[in-house]
């Protein structure tokens, strides 16, 4: 709740972290109940998971490109989940 706006900024920025290992940190981290639903969802919107990583390597104009076109939605989500529904923590079915 301290984080504020910033936390589905940092889970979308997260999102650019090639990997799944960071998402499964934040994932694990939702459940816990240390960031809030909106970080969860900006970050699944702006990963691009392992796929990152060959497109990297053919090329990185590309690889920009593709990360711009899911980090600004995943920003846009991710901020406007929190600015609704405020900082939800956890399943809250549990």
């Amino acid at each position: 709740a301290a984080a504020g706006l910033l936390a589905p900024v940092g889970g979308a920025l997260l999102g650019l972290i090639p990997g799944c290992a960071p998402q499964i940190v934040l994932a694990t981290a939702y459940a816990e109940g240390a960031v809030p639903f909106s970080a969860l969802a900006a970050n699944a919107i702006s990963q691009d998971g392992d796929a990152l990583f060959p497109l990297l390597a053919v090329d990185k104009t590309a690889a920009v490109v593709a990360s711009l076109y899911t980090t600004l939605p995943a920003l846009a989500v991710g901020v406007g989940l929190h600015l609704v529904y405020g900082p939800m923590f956890g399943f809250g079915v549990l």
